[in-house]
């Protein structure tokens, strides 16, 4: 089951006692798994993003390095975050197990990843799928990039509850959102 960071708070007030549906939290109680339960309804997806930490200067302990570098050692071994801010969904459901990523670049790079046949995340599957899956993942990456509280909760694009609803997308108090990485608003 996919479970992030953003379901620890829901299942401290949920093992606490506290209305959950009373909160405006992004999360999931855990406490339903850690029971033992096995009839509930779960997430299939969740949201992963990485904001990158490069800066355009030369990092002045390693001249020689191109600006975008961060967090460099004394050897000059540096992390190159300058070009490295994206946002994924992951994706685990009873057919898929797959990882849907765009890259905040100039081409807004994807990339896809089937879970299963590539944990270590090799052979980029972008270009070789059905745009009609790429199409699904990319609505569900706008939908978590913009959503709260219990709207995050609604069934992934796999989920045999799910119903294409644009709508959701233009609920936060009737402004418009538009995709974060996106240079077109929707």
């Amino acid at each position: 089951m996919l479970v992030s960071n953003i379901d620890l708070g829901p299942t401290i007030l949920d093992i606490a006692g506290y209305d959950l549906n009373k909160t405006q939290m992004d999360g999931m109680s855990l406490l339903p798994i850690l029971k033992g339960a096995s009839n509930f309804t779960w997430r299939s997806d969740v949201l992963v993003e990485y904001q990158g930490e490069g800066r355009n200067v030369t990092d002045p302990t390693c001249p020689s390095l191109s600006p975008g570098v961060s967090q460099c050692f004394p050897d000059c071994v540096c992390e190159d975050a300058y070009n490295n801010t994206y946002a994924c969904v992951r994706t685990l459901s009873s057919l898929w197990n797959l990882q849907y990523c765009e890259f905040d670049d100039q081409e807004v790079f994807v990339e896809v990843y089937n879970m299963t046949a590539d944990p270590d995340q090799i052979t980029n599957i972008a270009k070789s799928i059905d745009p009609e899956l790429l199409g699904k993942m990319n609505y569900r990456l706008m939908m978590l990039q913009s959503c709260s509280g219990p709207s995050c909760r609604t069934p992934g694009v796999f989920d045999p509850g799910y119903r294409f609803d644009l709508r959701l997308m233009f609920s936060n108090h009737g402004s418009i959102r538009t995709r974060r990485f996106s240079k077109h608003p929707l």
